[in-house]
Order: C-alpha cells, then structure tokens, then sequence
C-alpha cells in the first residue's frame, strides 16, 4: 500500500520523531502512542523519540522543547480534527503523519492514513508492522492489543471486521499476554465499582433511551477524577430493551462532556450537531450546557425510536 510505504519512509528518514494524540487519552489513543513508541525505538535504537501530552495517572509524557518539535517528524493518533490535538506543538512539526480511525474532518498531515471502518487506532499500527513484516517487542504489542480490545470492547462492536482479528494474531504472535490485557482493561477498583453503581441509579430510561448526568460532586465523592468518570459510558450498556444510551459527565461547573453510544443507530449525526463526532455508534461532545444535555436526550430518544 502506497500510504504505508511513505509512512515507514518518513519514519526511516527522521532522526526524531514526536507522538501526539487526543486530549482525555482512552486506551486506544495511550495504547497507539506508547506502543509504537516502544516499537519504533526497538526498530530503530538510534533515533530520538518522545511521546507527548499531558501525562495521565498511570503513564507520564516526555517533556521536549519547542525546537526539538519544530525539527521533527511529529505522528499524531486517534486523533480527528486539530483542536483534540493534546499538545498544539504538533502543528508546528516540519513533517506530519496522522494515523486514525475516525471519519475525517479536516486534513492534518503531509501523510495521511485514515480507515474509518477501522475498530481502533491501535489495529491500524498492528497491521502496519505486520505489513512491513516488522517484529516488534513484546511491551509495544501489549500495550496496542490493549488499546485494540478496549475500543472494540473486545471484538464486540459493530466495526469489528476480519482485520481486527488479524491485527489482534499479530499482535499475540509478538507476545501479547491476552489474560493480562484482559485484567488491565477490565478490573475495577473499589472506587470504580463503586461510582459505576452511582451511574446506574442516576440513570433514567425512556422509550429505548437509558440516559445518566453525572455532577463533579457525584464523581469526586468516590474519588474519582473527571478523566476517570467520562469513560464509565459502558456502565450504561448490554440492557436488552436499550437501544441508545449516553453519560453526561459535569467537567466544570454546569458545563458536561457527553458520550453517546448505540447498538446499531447513527448517533453520530447528533453529535455533529453540537460540534462533536467519532463513529456512527460511539460519539462524544465537548463542552454542552445543561439546557443542550436535554436538547440531546430528546433527539436521542426519537432517534431510538424511529425504527420501533
């Protein structure tokens, strides 16, 4: 594929190369920029490469000057528009590549590798490695099989395709210890289990609707940080008489990030709307007021309820 050729291309003439990725990291967006730091870096030991962002409780960034930027190869991941970019250095890069699986909004990069049928970012660099025919350390396949089984919840959404399941041979074929991906995704702290049954009884269901508006105070009383509370949307999920289900997550005060989800629905197209985005089934929005929280509820309820 002539895209990827000029990825590796790109890669092999940088002598240093910059990772970005979006603000409020997922597992997908940390799992992508640290595995293919992990994996570029045992591919090619000579080189200078530095992850940036903000750092989160569990993985701390690089620190680098606005120069060492400027003179780099930056790649930025899961990423769809400019404004997510955590860390806007990216733009001043002499050389950029974006790697993503969101639908496209708006060109980034020099290099472009954009598949929004995709399940997640992190299967997209397996199948790159394995297209070069690359072997890659046992740390960076971890750490992107985990990225790729926590946005395809583990091969159970709909943009599951055949490569998904490819990606994820690969990725074990490089040593991936599946039962520990499981564990780090998927077990909960006490605090967690905790919050989550706080989302479930500030949950209200309407006409094939389940809906839950979570306040700072709601979050912070069990510990729990606003990064941390925005994901817990899959709390909501797997009730049969559920078709579309969304958290609203207080970030400041009266001011809620939204995440929307549905089982087959375009909820996209709402999320749009509000200058939001991601996949026809799984959304998010930024920066909503109470009043359009409602406003969104609503439309999520017709949308529901247009086919039954």
């Amino acid at each position: 594929m002539e895209t990827l050729n000029k990825i590796r291309q790109a890669i092999e003439q940088a002598d240093t190369i910059c990772i970005f990725r979006h603000l409020y990291p997922d597992h997908d967006a940390l799992g992508s920029q640290i595995g293919i730091q992990h994996a570029l870096q045992a591919l090619y030991p000579d080189k200078h490469i530095y992850i940036l962002g903000t750092s989160t409780p569990d993985e701390k960034m690089d620190e680098v000057t606005d120069e060492i930027v400027k003179n780099s190869l930056a790649i930025i991941l899961d990423t769809a528009n400019r404004e997510r970019i955590d860390d806007q250095r990216a733009l001043l890069a002499k050389k950029i590549i974006r790697i993503d699986h969101h639908v496209p909004v708006e060109t980034i990069g020099q290099i472009e590798w954009i598949d929004d049928k995709a399940s997640a970012t992190c299967e997209l660099l397996a199948l790159y490695f394995e297209y070069m025919k690359q072997q890659i350390p046992t740390d960076a396949a971890q750490k992107l099989y985990e990225g790729l089984i926590a946005d395809n919840i583990r091969f159970t959404t709909s943009n599951v395709r055949p490569q998904s399941f490819e990606a994820a041979r690969y990725l074990v074929s490089q040593g991936t210890d599946i039962q520990l991906a499981n564990e780090n995704n998927y077990a909960i702290t006490l605090k967690d289990f905790y919050y989550e049954n706080e989302v479930r009884n500030k949950a209200v269901y309407k006409d094939h609707t389940l809906s839950a508006i979570l306040s700072i105070e709601d979050y912070e009383k069990h510990g729990m940080k606003f990064s941390e509370a925005k994901e817990k949307v899959y709390v909501l999920s797997n009730i049969e008489e559920v078709k579309v289900w969304a958290l609203f997550t207080e970030k400041e005060s009266n001011v809620y990030n939204a995440s929307l989800r549905s089982k087959t629905l375009d909820i996209r197209q709402i999320a749009t709307k509000y200058h939001g985005g991601g996949h026809q089934c799984a959304s998010g929005i930024k920066d909503l007021s109470l009043q359009q929280v409602h406003e969104i509820i609503e439309q999520l309820v017709q949308v529901a309820n247009k086919e039954g």
